[in-house]
């Protein structure tokens, strides 16, 4: 995940099935003045504007590939529990909060279709 950016995600707390069509409506895009790069199954942003380096271990890879302005949070959540031996509430609070570290960073854009 993001590492050192303590950051809360308050528009997904609540009922079950709020967060169910939040999931299912959102869709995340890099910004475009972040540049990427993966080596050992670690990616390291770079936000341009501000010169700032992030570094995403693997599942933070996993979520920042997902992220292609194409795939909702849902399908996201979705490649997550396929992909990590991880319960599905364990994947949806760790997706909803590196997205919102990345969006509160100026990294993602975030919008509901």
């Amino acid at each position: 995940m993001l590492k050192q950016l303590p950051i809360s995600f308050p528009s997904y707390t609540g009922e079950l099935a709020a967060d169910a069509v939040m999931l299912a409506q959102t869709i995340l895009t890099p910004h475009p003045d972040v540049q990427s790069t993966t080596m050992d199954g670690e990616t390291v942003l770079l936000a341009l504007d501000t010169g700032r380096y992030y570094t995403l271990n693997c599942l933070g890879t996993a979520i920042w590939d997902q992220c292609n302005g194409r795939n909702t949070m849902r399908d996201i959540h979705a490649v997550l529990c396929d992909r990590f031996e991880v319960s599905p509430d364990r994947a949806f609070e760790d997706l909803v909060a590196l997205a919102n570290q990345l969006v509160e960073e100026g990294l993602l854009l975030q919008e509901r279709r």
